[in-house]
């Protein structure tokens, strides 16, 4: 048998880290549909999951062995510079194979791969480290240890074996390697093509090493572009973006009132509820007892049932609110993006009033430079976790509720000769969704069947009926104060939240769906409704601000694109959109809801008064509402671009510029 010495030093050969580095790829697909033998669909359906899955994993495992190939090539004529070239790309390697493992676990939550744009919301990473340490165990950490070092001492081993095969051996293995690694991307990539590319889960089928590097690339660029939507549409379709004239009459919101002059309230709280859809809370008939306090309080309030938000992250939802106008559809942030984008707050308008004015937060506001943003905006006070905190948070987020309603609550009482305005913003509701540790721990599952994510939800739940409970202590201490009969609070959630039902998807921004956008409104005062009401009246943030000044008889700012809810003039729609991974743009109008997919060019609508969950998309029978819900999206476009485009003008040549629509 001939055989070759075996040599002192081996490098790494581009074979083994490719066919190696493939290994890691295909099992963390695998790891995320289970055991085979626990398939529900059978062997076969998930053989074709995984090999449509892994694709995109095997055509990098082998792109990444050619590059290594080649580079080793190319310094061939000096050995150490060979050798040096081979253990970089074992190191790189390395940590694509760890990559690998850690990818599954984001893309099981988020329902997409990291990309430059998830790395962007993540914002700091001293406000991300509660929610990325939630994820992070033992088990998890120790298999990201043993993959990286299995990786590392399997392709030496195998470079060292073979490295004394016989010369046309050393050729016809990486062919053959070749070969499968075409065949399998190939068949991969046409089942990917066809019916099983219109499953929520898709983007599973692209390589999370790709996507990260292609989208840093994409950004290093010049940022990507949101896709276009060229539709044509009616001029009169811009008028649902500009503010109303008609205002209320002085009854027409108070049924009970029976033609006498309402008493307007003096003083106004603002409540946000951070991540808090409508879709968890009792008060909107949730089977889960989350809100027993507000449902008590409606009795003295107006509860709307189709509220949304326009946007699926906090940011943006501060600036949408704040200065009642319809964002761009963006995954960037405004804060930080533009920190100064011009426009009034209802804090500018009644501190020219002579009101006293307060932002107050249980949460760090230096997150995207959301506290630069609401500097200069008429809040005489500005007021988070570290000016209200007692030194114990609760997460790398912030602190609890109960020391913001302690607070603010301390902040009335230092001057009640004057009227006041404060905005409430919670943060326990956030991911990691972390109850107070002084609180009783509830199961509000015992009984019934467990829903897709019950220990994400029954956290969730936790936070939100704590909450709850600290509204209610809000609630008492304005009656304590006699403030009751002269305030008005409207409560409000930035944007929902999704636990993998009634879709799967998770966390919020991601997905356009009910769970996500459809937050509670609850405009609460003893005086104006002594006998509260349910409302169907669609809205959405932008018509908060003006439902507010509509309320105290105040005028709004002519730059107020949303209009009050009590106008006679109001249209039955409003308009939001998901952009982490697909750009999804949504309308509601009247019963339907319309989602068009700017990245796929696909729609699904939603007859909600059928179909409450979103669960039968109609679109195929309804092509002419579709065309014109459609062009009402492409005349939302080109007002936000335009809109856009004149803030940029006004604005400091330093703020960075965003990428448009095209």
């Amino acid at each position: 048998m001939d055989t070759e010495p075996r040599p002192r030093f081996v490098r790494p050969s581009a074979l083994a880290l490719a066919a190696w580095l493939a290994v890691p790829l295909v099992l963390a697909k695998a790891v995320h549909w289970g055991w085979p033998w626990e398939a529900i669909s059978g062997w076969r359906v998930w053989v074709r999951d995984l090999l449509i899955s892994s694709h995109g994993d095997v055509a990098f495992a082998a792109g990444f062995g050619l590059a290594a190939f080649a580079l080793m090539r190319a310094g061939r004529r000096w050995p150490r510079l060979e050798r040096g070239l081979g253990y970089a790309a074992l190191l790189v390697g390395a940590v694509a194979a760890g990559w690998a493992i850690v990818s599954v676990h984001i893309f099981d939550y988020l329902r997409s791969p990291l990309t430059y744009t998830l790395l962007y919301l993540a914002g700091d990473m001293r406000s991300m480290r509660s929610s990325i340490g939630s994820f992070v165990t033992p088990l998890s950490m120790g298999t990201l240890v043993a993959v990286v070092i299995a990786y590392a001492a399997t392709v030496m081993w195998s470079s060292r074996a073979a490295a004394v095969l016989r010369p046309r051996w050393r050729r016809w293995v990486p062919a053959f390697a070749l070969l499968v690694a075409g065949v399998w991307a190939y068949c991969g990539a046409q089942a990917a093509a066809g019916r099983w590319s219109d499953r929520p889960d898709l983007l599973i089928a692209r390589s999370p090493h790709w996507e990260l590097l292609s989208s840093v690339a994409e950004e290093l660029a010049g940022g990507a572009t949101v896709p276009g939507l060229e539709e044509t549409f009616p001029p009169e379709f811009l008028d649902d973006f500009r503010p109303g004239r008609a205002r209320m009459t002085p009854v027409s919101w108070s049924p009970e009132s029976r033609g006498r002059a309402p008493r307007r309230p003096r003083n106004l709280i603002k409540v946000v509820l951070e991540s808090t859809g409508a879709r968890y809370l009792s008060l909107y008939g949730s089977p889960y007892p989350t809100t027993p306090r507000l449902e008590a309080e409606a009795r003295h309030a107006l509860v709307y049932d189709r509220f949304y938000a326009h946007a699926g992250f906090t940011a943006n939802a501060l600036v949408s609110m704040s200065l009642s106008l319809y964002p761009y559809m963006t995954w960037r942030e405004y804060t930080q993006e533009y920190p100064e984008f011009p426009g009034e707050t209802v804090a500018d308008v009644l501190s020219g009033r002579g009101y006293r004015t307060a932002f107050l937060s249980s949460s760090y506001l230096d997150y995207v430079c959301m506290d630069c943003f609401l500097r200069n905006r008429g809040y005489d006070e500005i007021l988070d976790w570290k000016a209200i905190g007692t030194g114990r948070d609760i997460t790398s987020w912030g602190g609890d509720e109960g020391v913001l309603v302690e607070r603010t609550l301390e902040w009335i009482d230092r001057d009640r000769e004057r009227p006041f305005y404060a905005t409430l913003w919670t943060q326990q509701s956030h991911h990691p969704y972390e109850p107070a540790p002084d609180v009783e721990f509830r199961d509000f599952f015992a009984g019934r069947a467990l829903p897709p994510d019950d220990y994400d939800l029954g956290r969730y739940l936790n936070t939100i009926a704590q909450t709850d409970t600290e509204l209610g202590r809000l609630f008492a201490g304005l009656r304590a104060r006699g403030l009751d009969r002269d305030t008005l609070v409207v409560i409000t959630g930035d944007h929902g939240e999704g636990f993998g039902d009634p879709h799967e998807t998770w966390g919020h921004g991601f997905r356009a769906y009910d769970e996500g956008v459809r937050v509670p409104l609850m405009l609460w005062s003893p005086a104006l409704f002594p006998q509260g009401r349910r409302v169907d009246t669609i809205g959405g943030h932008v018509d908060i601000n003006p439902t507010i000044l509509d309320l105290l008889d105040v005028p709004s700012p002519a730059s107020w694109e949303g209009r009050s809810l009590f106008s006679s003039d109001r249209v039955p729609r409003t308009y939001f959109y998901a952009a982490n991974d697909d750009y999804l743009l949504g309308v509601r109008e009247d019963d339907f809801k319309y989602i068009y997919n700017a990245t796929r060019g696909r729609e699904e609508l939603f007859d909600l008064a059928l179909d409450p969950e979103e669960r039968h998309n109609v679109a195929a029978q309804h092509v002419e509402k579709c065309r014109v819900l459609r062009q009402r999206l492409a005349a939302w476009k080109h007002h936000a671009a335009a809109r856009l485009a004149e803030a940029q003008r006004q604005m400091k040549p330093a703020v960075p510029q965003q990428a448009q629509l095209q």
